[in-house]
């Protein structure tokens, strides 16, 4: 199949949302498609490294980049939190724009929108009148009111945040016509797809965003070695919204017998704060924190801990869920959003989300449970394991495909028709 990919962040030499768009990218050719990636120069360099060492794995015709520049006024405003917004929209229409020159003398199968995976800014390429899959995305997942106090700056994280989506969902028309055209939309979480239907989707799944390299695997489920001390792994960005204040506030809970140690891993705004916030839930004693360390340590820290603790008040899912799973790692987390969705219920312990003192209590006998239960954090971590293996990112793509062909042999009854070759378009940049 000829396959358009829209990949606003792509980029191999990174995680998050730049390697998702690169992993679709790269797995749909390896499926032996041919695909057209039309993506941000900012992944340029890594693309390169990456094409570099391992291009002659697809054959040259399978794989196109291209890259589309937004207007260097536009590009000097991204500095903002406004133009991070403004970037992302005049980006989305030059791509379309881009697109539909391609598409005059490119017959594509289906056009996947992979990323940013943001409800509230819809795409622009369902103007192309092809099957679009659209996701996996989330957005309308929130921080619980209630727990305000574990997110510092709440005003500017959650409350700005709610109403740019509410404004974007009201009166920017494209973000419904994208889940009214759309032939799927993937969603991150129970709270999207709801959102997603009740603005109009035709068809909606539940899909994680989530992969994992067959590399990143040990060759078996991984032993550990026993000790004295419960390990328990904290890791992420340190976002006001991970929530690693509630964590602290549930170790400060934990019954003082029981020794455990908590080692956090990850930098971020919150930094300057959590020497002050570990020492106020006389935690100093208990608990590490490393920073940003290599992506080799990382993965050793995963093999050397006993269980996963990590609580987002507000996330479409973790990767890190993944990972921990893969090296045989319980979960301690919340039950809501995407780890509700997706962790399963028997790779760990999900306490409920009610009120800050009740979770964090929660939270706190699951580490004694597990600390006093060896045997049911083995049975947990080998769960998980099984349950990662699914999620390899040829194993998802290879589902999403289905998925395609599935929707392929299906009319399509809403679709929009593509720019003839003569339809003036306003001009602001050019791809390069």
């Amino acid at each position: 199949m000829n396959v358009l990919l829209s990949a606003y962040a792509c980029n191999p030499a990174h995680g998050g949302e730049d390697g998702f768009g690169f992993n679709w990218t790269w797995q749909t050719a390896q499926q032996g498609h041919r695909v057209w990636c039309i993506t941000n120069p900012d992944g340029r360099e890594g693309i390169a490294a990456f094409m570099a060492k391992h291009g002659h794995e697809v054959k040259p015709e399978q794989l196109h980049f291209i890259f589309v520049a937004v207007p260097a006024w536009v590009q000097f405003l991204h500095r903002w939190q406004f133009g991070v917004y403004l970037h992302y929209m005049v980006w989305q229409y030059l791509a379309w724009k881009e697109a539909a020159r391609i598409s005059r003398t490119v017959a594509f199968d289906y056009v996947h929108h992979a990323t940013y995976g943001s409800l509230q800014m819809g795409s622009w390429m369902w103007r192309l009148g092809k099957p679009l899959i659209f996701g996996p995305v989330g957005g309308a997942q929130r921080a619980p009111k209630a727990f305000r106090a574990f997110i510092p700056d709440w005003f500017k994280s959650e409350t700005m945040r709610n109403a740019v989506g509410w404004l974007l969902m009201t009166f920017d028309p494209n973000v419904r016509q994208t889940l009214r055209h759309a032939a799927v939309v993937l969603a991150t979480n129970s709270e999207t797809a709801e959102l997603a239907r009740r603005m109009g989707a035709r068809r909606v799944e539940l899909f994680l965003d989530s992969g994992l390299p067959e590399s990143f695997f040990p060759p078996a489920f991984p032993q550990r070695e026993p000790s004295s001390t419960f390990r328990l792994l904290w890791l992420g960005r340190l976002f006001p919204r991970k929530a690693l204040l509630l964590a602290l506030d549930a170790l400060a809970r934990v019954d003082k017998r029981v020794p455990f140690h908590l080692t956090i891993i990850g930098d971020g705004p919150l930094g300057q704060q959590l020497p002050a916030a570990i020492a106020r839930y006389g935690l100093q004693d208990r608990v590490t924190w490393r920073g940003a360390v290599s992506w080799q340590e990382v993965r050793v820290a995963f093999l050397s801990h006993d269980a996963f603790l990590f609580g987002s008040l507000r996330d479409s899912f973790a990767s890190q869920f993944l990972e921990a799973m893969a090296t045989g790692l319980p979960i301690i987390t919340l039950d809501h959003q995407g780890a509700h969705d997706f962790v399963p219920a028997t790779a760990g312990i999900k306490v409920p989300v009610t009120t800050p003192e009740a979770t964090a209590t929660a939270m706190a006998r699951a580490v004694e449970y597990y600390y006093h239960h060896p045997e049911a954090r083995l049975a947990a971590g080998q769960a998980g394991y099984l349950f990662a293996c699914t999620q390899t990112w040829t194993a998802r793509t290879q589902r999403l495909l289905l998925l395609v062909q599935q929707l392929l042999r299906q009319p399509q009854s809403v679709s929009a028709p593509a720019p003839s070759p003569g339809t003036p378009l306003p001009v602001l940049a050019q791809a390069s």
